[in-house]
């Protein structure tokens, strides 16, 4: 059975949780920086695979590469 804290996939989901604290919040992140990607949006970070726009989008959040805001208004 493979380790729950292995995330060798997406990274360390700990540190992503680290730097946008709200889950909620780094999945919608993800899928519309995804999104982007797919739309031919040119990835922020080296190295990374287009067929993979959801890795590539956690690599950018990891390396805080996004600038993430939250409108506080919108709820």
């Amino acid at each position: 059975m493979k380790d729950p804290k292995n995330h060798s996939q997406f990274g360390n989901i700990d540190n992503l949780l680290s730097q946008i604290d709200n889950k909620y919040l780094l999945v919608n992140v993800a899928r519309v920086r995804a999104q982007q990607l797919v739309n031919h949006t040119e990835p922020l970070v080296e190295g990374s695979n287009p067929e993979k726009a959801v890795s590539t989008a956690f690599a950018e959040i990891e390396g805080n590469k996004l600038d993430i805001t939250m409108d506080e208004n919108a709820v």
